[in-house]
């Protein structure tokens, strides 16, 4: 079992370089980490949408394993 997973979406169009996917990955993981800290564990999932707040690029699960 997983204590946290982070998906994304393929983009498209496809960036050109890794270093702009890994830039995107890293966006991704610093939204989630917002979530999840900012909820104090409280959200277990949610969807992450890109910048204009209108497209799901990828989603994320927290699964708690500590009792509180």
């Amino acid at each position: 079992m997983a204590l946290f997973t982070l998906s994304t979406s393929n983009l498209s169009p496809a960036l050109d370089r890794q270093h702009q996917e890994v830039q995107r990955v890293h966006q991704y993981l610093q939204a989630a980490a917002l979530d999840v800290r900012s909820s104090g564990g409280k959200k277990t999932s949610r969807n992450i949408l890109d910048n204009a707040g209108a497209t799901v690029v990828g989603s994320w699960t927290y699964t708690p394993q500590a009792s509180t």
